[in-house]
């Protein structure tokens, strides 16, 4: 499973009493704090990380003037859960058979009205009275500059994991993510070695396999829509393709029952 860049565990953070009037508002709603415990992570544990974080940076739980609020788990898993249950489940695999990676592997915030750099920004208005430094985290690049990044810069990482997963099965996920496999393929061939944009997406196209090889290895290739991306045309193409392959296998499943029979 291949996807763009890394997510982060995030909290909703209340601040204190004393920081309302600093910052504008009582709560910052999703702001990202550290690292996913692993790639296309479904949020499971949240908690129990958050507390753990708590304890290795002393967070200050309280209301006071030298404290900092209170911080509670919020907004983790929306791209592992979606990828289980929508990609996983309909290809019949389970999330412990499969290697999950990124083409880049640092952790990118998007910039506007609700996105993480908005919430990393209101953050900064209230750090310097609490103490704390300002976040300095890199804005994502747009998608022609990642795909760069990650050819120039991830290559050969890419194509050593690809390898040594050795999986009969690879699902990009996005465009960026499509676009980059099919840059460090030896060959490839089928839907996935052509570009996956709404202009060309159909519904006999999307989710066609393909397949793609590097080095002495070679992988029957899907590649699908980045969960992230909400767009009504992708929703409605990746809920037929769902259930197609549902179908599919259904009837694989019951072809193999009758010559077992």
């Amino acid at each position: 499973m291949l996807g763009v860049y890394p997510s982060a565990l995030h909290v909703q953070w209340r601040l204190p009493a004393w920081a309302h009037e600093k910052a504008g508002k009582s709560v910052i709603g999703s702001l990202a704090i550290s690292d996913e415990p692993e790639v296309f992570w479904d949020g499971a544990g949240a908690e129990r990380l958050v507390a753990e974080w708590k304890a290795r940076v002393g967070f200050r739980d309280g209301d006071g003037p030298s404290q900092w609020g209170q911080v509670f788990a919020a907004g983790n898993g929306t791209s592992g859960r979606p990828v289980r249950d929508h990609v996983l489940v309909p290809l019949g695999l389970d999330p412990v058979d499969v290697w999950f990676t990124d083409v880049v592997n640092t952790y990118f915030v998007k910039t506007g009205k609700g996105q993480q750099g908005a919430a990393v920004g209101l953050f900064n208005t209230v750090a310097p009275h609490m103490d704390l430094a300002e976040a300095r985290l890199p804005a994502r690049p747009t998608p022609a500059e990642l795909i760069k990044l990650a050819v120039q810069h991830h290559r050969e990482r890419l194509r050593a994991e690809l390898v040594e997963a050795s999986a009969p099965i690879v699902v990009t996920l996005g465009e960026e993510a499509r676009s980059v496999l099919d840059c460090i393929a030896d060959a490839s061939d089928g839907e996935p070695s052509r570009p996956l944009t709404g202009a060309t997406a159909s519904a006999d196209s999307y989710g066609g396999p393909g397949t793609v090889t590097i080095g002495g290895w070679t992988g029957r290739w899907f590649a699908l829509v980045h969960p992230g991306n909400r767009a009504k045309q992708w929703r409605k193409l990746h809920a037929d393709w769902v259930e197609l392959t549902k179908k599919a296998r259904a009837r694989a499943d019951a072809g193999s029952a009758e010559s077992r029979d």
